[in-house]
């Protein structure tokens, strides 16, 4: 099964066209969930210009926290029933529009948010809903699942139902050129993570593999650009937005890996960002399926710029493709190993016991126990790499 969004607006300053969409959907009062960065930098601005000059009136919900709660989802929804809003406009990052996206269920829906953990577990279709991504990363606006932290057991829970798909998204690569240059570097190696994973999902699908391997191709030649970006290089930022929507389409279909079900793990227990906790694990998590997607492999290292040789082995020039990642991950200064960031060494044993559980692990092509997830998690800690990649 392969779902996305009913429509895509691309564009730099596209996100002025919004009023015209809300008449279509015939909204009085969006909530607009967003976060508290988002709206003190003015990335707001314009799309609130917009609104107002639609004639319309909205309320701002900015209680929106990195790895979003149950807690906060709840807010949200508060915020959206007092309000009378009749539309969840997501803006922002994966974690605002995740928010949104949680939020809109319980418009519609009674009971806890956790209630719908699962696939296809939403009764009752959400509001209307445009999502506008501010980073060029997690490509949440174009997908059909959202992700919430249990308050009580910090585990990130997934919830994913078609309707929770945008009526609209709006990519405007012009709201991602405030980002600081880290943020950019660690959601530009997260949508490289979802390509990559995506291509090589056991659930890969011809459409979906098309669209990782161009976005693969477009993060390995536009990212470091787009980090470095001075207010002249628009190219590389709207590269990276639609490398950004289309990895996103690609894996709501063909699915992730290994990468993110540790990465929950890590970013759930120890608050280190999702787009860094994958960028570090990425190519530890390549080198372990290696064996098993050797031909992809050599596809990826090609897509990443690689003069990769025919006549070798597949998985000798393979490897290729795990060097380069670890290139582009030094080019924009991500760290080599988790145990750079504030994850702890002692606890791999809960994380691998956690990350077996994790949804996403269904796609890994590679099949994983929980020993194997705890080699990956020592290696990443370690910087070590088997292969010599």
């Amino acid at each position: 099964m392969w779902n996305v969004p009913n429509r895509i607006l691309f564009g730099w300053g596209s996100v002025t066209e919004l009023g015209e969409y809300l008449d279509e959907f015939d909204a009085d009062h969006p909530l607009v969930v967003t976060d508290e960065g988002v709206r003190a930098a003015g990335v707001l601005d314009p799309l609130l210009d917009a609104i107002e000059a639609s004639g319309r009136s909205y309320t701002i919900f900015d209680g929106v926290q990195p790895d979003p709660t149950d807690v906060i989802v709840h807010e949200a929804a508060s915020a959206y029933d007092e309000a009378g809003a009749d539309l969840i406009l997501g803006v922002g990052g994966g974690s605002s529009i995740d928010t949104a996206k949680a939020a809109s269920i319980l418009a519609t829906n009674d009971g806890h948010i956790l209630d719908f953990e699962g696939s296809g577990n939403v009764p009752n279709d959400p509001p209307p809903s445009v999502f506008v991504p501010t980073t060029a990363g997690t490509g949440s606006e174009v997908g059909h699942w959202t992700i919430v932290k249990d308050s009580d057991t910090s585990i990130k829970e997934e919830i994913g139902d078609v309707s929770l798909l945008a009526d609209l998204a709006i990519v405007d690569p012009e709201l991602t050129a405030s980002a600081p240059a880290p943020v950019k570097a660690a959601t530009g190696m997260d949508v490289l993570t979802h390509a990559v994973e995506a291509y090589v999902s056991i659930k890969a699908q011809s459409q979906t593999s098309a669209l990782a391997l161009d976005s693969i191709e477009k993060v390995g030649e536009y990212l470091p650009r787009a980090v470095e970006y001075r207010g002249e290089d628009r190219e590389a930022l709207s590269k990276m937005a639609k490398a950004s929507s289309q990895a996103g389409m690609a894996f709501n279909g063909a699915g992730l890996g290994a990468v993110h079900a540790i990465s929950h793990q890590v970013g759930g227990t120890f608050g280190v960002p999702h787009g860094l906790a994958n960028a570090i694990l990425l190519p530890y998590v390549m080198e372990y399926n290696l064996p098993q997607v050797p031909e992809e492999m050599v596809s990826i290292a090609a897509a990443l710029g690689e003069d990769v040789d025919p006549s070798k082995p597949a998985r000798t020039e393979g490897e290729k493709a795990v060097r380069a990642v670890r290139r582009l991950a030094a080019d924009v200064r991500i760290p080599e190993t988790l145990a750079e960031t504030a994850a702890e060494r002692d606890a791999i044993p809960q994380l691998a016991e956690q990350a077996i559980d994790d949804g996403s692990l269904t796609g890994n092509p590679r099949a994983t126990d929980v020993d194997d997830l705890a080699t990956i998690l020592e290696r990443a800690f370690d910087g070590r790499f088997e292969t010599g990649a």
